[in-house]
């Protein structure tokens, strides 16, 4: 599989993932100790979906929306 990624942006990626999973993970939390209402269970779904993809894109070095944009 060919890399299509700089180590740049794959360092950004790794780093905005791990922190969209972090923020994710803090929000189960807050739901889970009731300090938030439960749909907010939906938002930190949502955000550790993102930084689990952010972060195996980084791993790969793919950028899967590369052919969709034209680049």
């Amino acid at each position: 599989m060919e890399r299509n990624l700089e180590t740049t942006d794959r360092t950004l990626r790794m780093t905005a993932g791990v922190f969209l999973i972090l923020g994710g993970l803090l929000l189960v939390i807050l739901c889970y100790l009731q300090i938030l209402e439960a749909w907010w269970f939906i938002v930190a779904g949502s955000l550790a979906i993102l930084g689990i993809g952010g972060v195996l894109s980084a791993a790969t070095g793919k950028c899967m929306m590369r052919k969709v944009i034209g680049h």
